[in-house]
């Protein structure tokens, strides 16, 4: 009897048949991907250090890419602050040629250009220089960050700093203790103008009563800076002279014919990049640049005139004028300057000088560079037409022509600012008491009705002008005595005569000095007192500015253009020197700190590739198939399957047999 079932044994061989195909699968998946674990079922245990393995395994590339771009912006900002370096070296050279006292004006004028040249250029670069879009050089961004490792807090930081001319404290300025003017005026100074009339930080402004006509040809900014040094010694300021011109944009150039600069004639060019070529060759004295918005600066470093005229200046987008210069003022010992008239409304015995003396030297009263004060603001109230900007934000419209409602308008955009504006108003009055009985109803102040009839004194009369409580109007005695109006709103003060023009008020004095002559009704405007709230410079800008009172003015940073560095002089040239100095160390110091970001980067960047190579290998040792082994597997499971396969075809066979015979 046949005790072996054929059935039973097929099914037993196809059953390690399977097994041994899913050996193989198995072990070809796992030799052709490398990797021991494919899926969750191959090692469910392996996979949580697997999947954390990988991810710090990618954040660790990621790191290592971030590190190696903060090494090439630290390289980039390096060769751009080499090229810098090189400049500087170059400007030396120039002020130590300019040293020389064998040198013509001419000469000068030259070495002068190709001075401002270079400054020129260093700003080119610092705008040029850059890493994707971050400009790394000029001022823009004061740092950059990378996250150079794989947690949040593994951040790196390259610290940025402004390397242009005027950082380097080479072209403008970067003190907020320097105050410049706006353009002096041509004016006859000849005994107009005493010694005393200006006061700066308290002393004379000018050491001598100003006897020539600076009119005819000497009313320079130049002239009124060597006017106002001869007497540094007392006042302890130092006055620079400058100026700057800048043309209407050309979107092209198109010029028909030649124009003068200080009588140089300019030929016809075919571009704005030759214009400035040319001007920079025959313009002597004056520096042309080329700005982004397609207009050029004309400047200098004297506060001599510059002058436009000749055939065809609006070719170049310029307009035939005399354009006088600016005046920058810098106290000796650092601190801030103060200018102002010398009037009884500052504190001095008498009003000999007034706001005017300053207007024609271009400046506000200013208690510092911080601090300053206006004339008297015009009779016109602000509109939205009128350009007047204060650290170049727009004022808008006022209420009323009045200090105290343009003060508002200021304090409007003060967050914008950070510029307070506040009023005053101050008239002194001179009285005559013999004729005060005849006073009793035919005097008013801003509309008010005063009796004076029964006044004998300055205390009577103040006491009556009180009692008529006025609005915020407070007379007072003044240190000299005299009876003085204030407004501390900056409100109108309009002194009014109903009958005879003269009786007991002969006359008004405004805060500025000035005396009014009385008549039927006298309006006395106020004046506008501003402060940074933080302390810094203020600029005031427009065209318009003569509507609060003020010059247009700012701090010499924003304002003068151009060198500072100057080889007029033999004692200009090595004076020069120390500045270029302390720039070139001052590049060479950040150019250190960049170096030192590069290596730290360096060490930073070595271990994360140890840290990565480690967790690699950690990985690996998970993760990874074993070549050897699975290789092995895979062939034993090839020879038991091809066994299999044999013995399933003699069990199939030995069936066939048996039915043949029984058949």
């Amino acid at each position: 009897m046949l005790n072996i079932s054929n059935f039973t044994t097929s099914q037993f061989i196809q059953k390690k048949m399977s097994n041994q195909i899913r050996e193989i699968t198995e072990s070809t998946e796992r030799l052709s991907s490398g990797k021991r674990v494919n899926r969750a079922s191959d090692d469910p245990g392996s996979i949580g250090p697997i999947s954390r393995l990988n991810s710090q395994v990618l954040s660790l590339s990621k790191a290592i890419t971030n590190g190696a771009e903060g090494k090439i912006l630290a390289q980039t900002a390096d060769s751009g602050l080499n090229s810098i370096n090189n400049l500087l070296s170059g400007i030396r050279e120039l002020a130590v040629q300019g040293g020389s006292s064998t040198l013509t004006t001419a000469d000068r004028n030259t070495l002068q250009v190709e001075i401002d040249a270079y400054l020129a250029e260093i700003d080119a670069i610092t705008k040029l220089v850059k890493f994707n879009t971050t400009k790394l050089l000029d001022g823009s961004t004061d740092k950059v960050s990378f996250l150079i490792g794989e947690n949040k807090d593994d951040n790196f930081s390259i610290s940025l700093a402004r390397s242009d001319s005027t950082a380097l404290g080479l072209s403008g300025s970067t003190g907020v203790k320097e105050f410049t003017s706006g353009r002096v005026t041509g004016y006859n100074y000849s005994s107009n103008l005493a010694a005393s009339d200006i006061k700066i930080n308290g002393q004379n402004a000018l050491a001598a009563t100003l006897t020539s006509d600076l009119t005819s040809g000497n009313n320079t900014a130049a002239a009124l800076v060597t006017a106002i040094n001869a007497n540094s010694n007392s006042h302890g300021a130092t006055a620079t002279g400058f100026n700057k011109l800048i043309s209407a944009a050309k979107s092209s150039l198109s010029m028909s014919d030649t124009f003068t600069i200080n009588s140089n004639v300019v030929s016809v060019q075919s571009s704005l990049e030759n214009l400035v070529t040319e001007i920079n060759l025959v313009a002597g004295g004056v520096t042309a640049t080329l700005n982004s918005d397609n207009t050029i600066t004309l400047s200098n470093t004297t506060g001599n005139d510059i002058v436009i005229g000749g055939n065809a200046p609006a070719d170049a987008g310029f307009t035939a004028n005399t354009y006088l210069g600016y005046i920058k003022l810098e106290n000796v010992d650092g601190t801030f300057v103060k200018i102002e008239a010398m009037t009884k409304a500052n504190g001095y015995a008498s009003n000999s000088g007034n706001i005017d003396d300053l207007a024609r030297f271009g400046f506000n009263e200013v208690d510092s560079s911080t601090v300053i004060r206006s004339d008297l603001v015009s009779t016109n109230a602000l509109t939205a037409s009128h350009d007047i900007k204060i650290n170049d934000v727009t004022i808008g419209a006022s209420d009323s022509a009045s200090a105290a409602a343009k003060a508002i308008a200021i304090n409007a955009v003060s967050s914008s600012t950070n510029v307070s504006a506040s009023g005053d108003n101050l008239v002194t009055l001179d009285l005559n008491f013999s004729e005060a009985s005849t006073a009793s109803s035919n005097i008013s102040i801003n509309g008010n009705a005063i009796n004076f009839s029964t006044v004998t004194n300055e205390a009577d009369t103040i006491t009556a002008i009180n009692n008529a409580s006025i609005g915020d109007i407070i007379a007072s005695a003044n240190s000299s005595g005299e009876v003085q109006l204030a407004s501390a709103s900056g409100a109108d003060i309009v002194i009014a005569h109903a009958g005879t023009p003269g009786v007991f008020i002969d006359g008004h004095i405004d805060a500025t000095g000035a005396t009014i002559a009385v008549g039927s009704s006298v309006t006395f405007k106020g004046q506008i007192l501003l402060t940074h709230t933080a302390g810094d410079v203020i600029k005031i800008s427009g065209d318009d500015v003569g509507e609060l009172g003020f010059q247009a003015q700012a701090s010499s940073s924003a304002q003068i253009p151009g060198s500072i560095i100057s080889v007029s002089t033999v004692s200009n040239a090595t004076s020069a020197l120390n500045t270029i100095d302390t720039a070139i160390d001052t590049v060479s110091n950040t150019r250190a700190k960049f170096g030192a970001s590069e290596n730290a980067i360096d060490h930073r960047l070595s271990y994360l590739l140890n840290a990565k190579n480690n967790s690699t290998t950690r990985l690996s040792k998970i993760e990874d198939a074993d070549f050897a082994l699975e290789s092995a597997r895979l062939t034993k499971a090839q020879i038991m399957s091809r066994a299999a396969s044999s013995m399933l075809a003699q069990a199939n066979a030995g069936g066939e047999v048996f039915l043949r015979l029984i058949d």
